[in-house]
């Protein structure tokens, strides 16, 4: 079908055409469960009178109809929006993939349950999904893209019970290159490991202490505290702290943290799903707030470039401003010298938390920690909780390794899902308040 031609009768319109194949492996404890399903479906935006209109289906024959309804849609209310368009590309983009074997993959994941195994752990928990996924862009500007990607994420948790105590341990991997590129042997081991650890843990202290971050933490802390606050939509909605601050000092100088969808990370891709190049975007750069994540919308409000930072979660989705790969950006420090310190805390992992964009509080909760003294690991702790403001802890951090990390993670706004990861080294933060 030439789809240009039917765009074309349209101001500015857009269509993506979607169809990927999905499989999910669960273990709890010895019982096995697998399903697998595919997504198939368009959606078609019309920009017209200032206001977009949006309208999908799970039927590929609807276009004209779609982009009939989506037209009615867009008419309703005169708004002012207005799009930076990028320069129309014709791209075929395709990641090599191995095939998953599904009868292998269970026997590799039943193998991995059972690592999860030993004295005083209660319950085993797997799970994995593989995704491949075709995507078509079309837009009324000449566009044509088509993607070809998959990914495989893996997760595994145990729960360890001493008496009334109870602990969880978990670990993640991923892969986007096929299931086999992945040893989930060793993330059931890790998962294992820490849940038994933290049954000899002790409570934390309570007070404001040095503490050292480790590089999923700090990677935790970058995507939650910095990055959600550096998406333009928030900032256009004047909803984030970092509103207004383009060119000031938000942080040290050590601090830099940029968001890049084409590094090798679980979020990667090419092309947003606006036909828009992905970029990395600088969001601070030795302190300085430089950037912020747009779409084609919000960079036009904000007199700046699009990056290519517009994702949904499937084709039955709107595009909307989203992180990809978060990274604090490597030091000059030897790790060691990150633990030089009299005494302090070190934060391992990341086990829940929240974060106010608006004021800048946050609330994280490590997986475990460790009391240091001297620049030495001790006790193990569990149950340590760090509360803090984002400006003042970008202000605070004194030291940043060299060494570099990262996690991948599934990150969720406006009800949609999209693969992330986010990372980066060591760092030290003076005056954290531990509870």
């Amino acid at each position: 079908m030439d789809y240009e031609r039917l765009l074309s009768r349209y101001p500015y319109a857009e269509l993506r055409i979607e169809r990927s194949m999905e499989s999910f492996v669960s273990i709890k404890d010895e019982e096995v469960r697998h399903s697998s399903g595919s997504v198939r479906g368009m959606s078609v935006r019309v920009l017209e009178d200032g206001s977009w209109g949006f309208a999908s289906s799970s039927r590929e024959d609807r276009i004209e109809e779609l982009l009939e309804r989506a037209q009615r849609m867009a008419r309703l209310v005169k708004g002012k929006i207005r799009i930076a368009m990028p320069q129309a590309v014709k791209k075929h983009v395709k990641e090599k993939i191995d095939p998953v074997d599904d009868d292998e993959q269970v026997k590799t994941l039943l193998e991995a349950s059972k690592n999860m195994k030993a004295r005083n752990i209660t319950s085993r928990t797997i799970a994995c999904t593989d995704a491949v996924i075709r995507e078509e862009f079309h837009s009324s500007h000449g566009t044509e893209i088509l993607q070809e990607s998959g990914y495989t994420y893996l997760s595994c948790s145990c729960v360890a019970k001493s008496g009334e105590l109870m602990q969880r341990g978990s670990d993640r991997a991923w892969s986007r290159s096929g299931f086999g590129k992945m040893d989930s042997l060793e993330t059931a081991g890790k998962s294992r490991d820490k849940a038994l650890r933290l049954l000899d843990a002790a409570p934390p202290p309570k007070g404001r202490f040095m503490v050292v971050f480790d590089p999923e933490m700090t990677g935790v802390f970058s995507h939650e505290a910095v990055g959600h606050a550096c998406e333009a939509d928030s900032v256009i909605d004047r909803e984030s702290v970092l509103a207004g601050r383009l060119g000031q000092a938000i942080g040290n100088e050590l601090v830099t943290i940029i968001d890049d969808p084409t590094a090798d990370g679980f979020g990667r891709y090419v092309y947003d799903d606006e036909g828009v190049p992905a970029k990395p975007a600088v969001l601070v750069e030795k302190g300085v707030l430089k950037g912020y994540m747009n779409s084609m919308e919000t960079a036009k409000a904000l007199g700046l470039e699009p990056n290519g930072h517009a994702r949904a979660g499937d084709y039955s989705e709107v595009p909307i401003v989203r992180m990809s790969n978060t990274y604090f950006q490597k030091g000059e420090s030897k790790v060691e010298d990150v633990f030089d310190m009299k005494e302090g805390v070190y934060l391992k992992g990341m086990k829940g938390g929240s974060v106010d964009i608006f004021s800048g509080g946050f609330m994280f909760k490590a997986e475990e920690a460790y009391w240091i003294k001297g620049g030495e690991k001790g006790k193990v702790m569990r149950d340590v909780t760090i509360t803090g403001n984002i400006l003042q802890t970008l202000l605070d951090v004194e030291c940043v390794g060299d060494d570099f990390g990262t996690s991948p993670g599934m990150c969720g706004k406006f009800g949609q899902e999209v693969p992330v990861s986010d990372g980066g080294p060591h760092i030290r933060v003076k005056n954290v308040a531990i509870g």
